[in-house]
């Protein structure tokens, strides 16, 4: 997922309004067989792997996405350039569910990535992801479908289409923020509450697939500097 970047022109402004306080798929993981994990993780020269979740029950399971895989931005663009037709198509919905840096959510178990860090100048803020960058939020995890799944809203295929939500100002202040979303169920019931916010469509498609978590465990943890003060 390295170059899933969400554009501060499309993201910052309503991150700062609402939190003011192609490899073929080869294996499911489940979040038995490690404990969670947490960052972005390279393969030799080739690839990067990072931590998600089953959207349909929850455990861990982890994605690949080759260096130079496809990629597609509506902010790399000309406004009103139509999105090519085999990724509205073919895409499944990747959510990416934010934390506000407030949350308590992360206790027990790891983020799939935090990105507070990009902002701190000081550097001793988490920052293990290059992606979602966005002012007041913790981190986010990734909700996707894996093989074999058939559910709402979507399900596996190769290309992704990113779909961001947010807790709302009410979800900050009951406290919703404090525990962790980990399937479309549990997501769609915390919008319906007003907790979270209605999907945000970031205009950003790319490819990556399902691995197993020996993969990850034997990849090389990546750590990224914070952006210029």
């Amino acid at each position: 997922m390295k170059r899933l970047r969400l554009d501060h022109r499309l993201l910052v402004s309503l991150a700062a309004a609402l939190v003011i306080c192609a490899v073929p798929a080869i294996a499911i993981a489940s979040s038995a067989d490690v404990p969670w994990q947490t960052g972005i993780r390279a393969v030799g020269n080739g690839a990067t792997i990072e931590p998600a979740v089953n959207d349909v029950t929850g455990a861990q399971t982890f994605l690949i996405t080759p260096n130079h895989s496809p990629f597609w931005s509506v902010n790399q663009h000309p406004p009103g350039t139509p999105i090519p037709a085999n990724l509205l198509n073919t895409s499944a919905p990747l959510y990416l569910v934010t934390y506000p840096i407030g949350s308590t959510v992360d206790t027990t178990d790891k983020l799939n990535c935090y990105t507070e860090g990009a902002f701190d100048p000081t550097g001793t803020l988490p920052y293990n992801c290059d992606h979602a960058q966005i002012p007041g939020i913790k981190g986010h995890d990734h909700l996707v479908g894996v093989p074999g799944s058939q559910k709402a809203g979507g399900d596996f295929n190769v290309a992704w289409h990113v779909i961001a939500t947010f807790f709302t100002p009410k979800g900050v202040s009951d406290h919703a923020m404090n525990t962790r979303i980990l399937t479309l169920q549990q997501l769609t019931a915390a919008q319906a509450a007003g907790d979270v916010t209605g999907f945000v469509d970031t205009g950003i498609y790319f490819n990556c697939s399902v691995v197993s978590s020996p993969v990850y465990m034997n990849g090389t943890a990546l750590s990224f500097p914070p952006f210029p003060s």
